[in-house]
């Protein structure tokens, strides 16, 4: 007896292989299609970029301007002559006896002044808008000022390290309001005179014998019975 008839095998239909899975076969692996991961877009803000730029040099030209443009708190003084060695203590100062340097500008109102020429004996204070003490000293020496102050001894004075970034600016209306009597030398954006006289802490103070020459410094707030001392020194040097 024969048995049934084997039944043909079917043929299952060829699939197609993509470029991937047929580099996956040559390679031993499986024969799947392999789908590349889209790169991520990097969207660059380029016109918000340019406006903030274009704003940064806009507030930057404004605040320069401001400083230093027609009408502004600063001056363009000169200084003739050495400058004085920094100042560290009013014990022991080496710059007693030196000859001051002289400083030609302006005040607020565009009238001349001459700080350091000999001639009269001089106390110059140099005074910060911002500074706490300055602005406790100013009143205090006007009121003395007011009630008659020294006679043959000059006071004056050099608005100095301005700022329109910090408190009590501008300068010019602070000494106005205060009633600030005595002459006001603007000092330039490098505080020029300031670093000539030696650059002390403010308020402070550069007395000058009546030859121009430097008879004490003081940093720092001064009580009027000291200041009267310090103004007692120099006034005898005219006699």
């Amino acid at each position: 007896m024969t048995g049934p008839k084997a039944k043909p095998k079917r043929k299952m239909p060829a699939q197609k292989s993509t470029g991937a899975s047929v580099a996956a076969a040559g390679n031993g692996g499986p024969k799947k299609p392999v789908v590349a991961a889209p790169k991520p877009k990097r969207n660059i803000p380029v016109f918000g970029i340019v406006i903030g730029v274009i704003a940064v040099l806009l507030v930057l030209a404004v605040t320069l301007t401001a400083d230093s443009g027609p009408g502004s708190e600063f001056g363009e003084p000169v200084v003739a002559g050495d400058g004085l060695p920094f100042f560290q203590s009013t014990a022991g100062d080496i710059a007693i006896g030196l000859q001051a340097p002289v400083a030609t500008g302006e005040d607020f109102a565009g009238d001349a002044v001459v700080v350091g020429e000999p001639g009269t004996p001089t106390a110059i204070v140099f005074l910060a808008h911002w500074c706490p003490h300055c602005q406790r000293e100013v009143p205090r020496v006007q009121a003395w000022l007011d009630s008659g102050g020294m006679e043959g001894v000059d006071v004056v004075s050099v608005a100095t390290s301005i700022n329109s970034a910090r408190t009590n600016y501008p300068p010019s209306s602070w000494l106005e309001r205060e009633g600030w009597s005595p002459e006001v030398l603007i000092d330039d954006t490098d505080s020029s005179v300031l670093q000539s006289y030696g650059a002390g802490g403010f308020p402070y103070w550069v007395f000058l014998n009546a030859d121009g020459t430097v008879a004490a410094r003081s940093a720092g707030q001064l009580d009027i019975a000291q200041l009267e001392v310090f103004l007692n020194a120099i006034a005898a040097s005219s006699a």
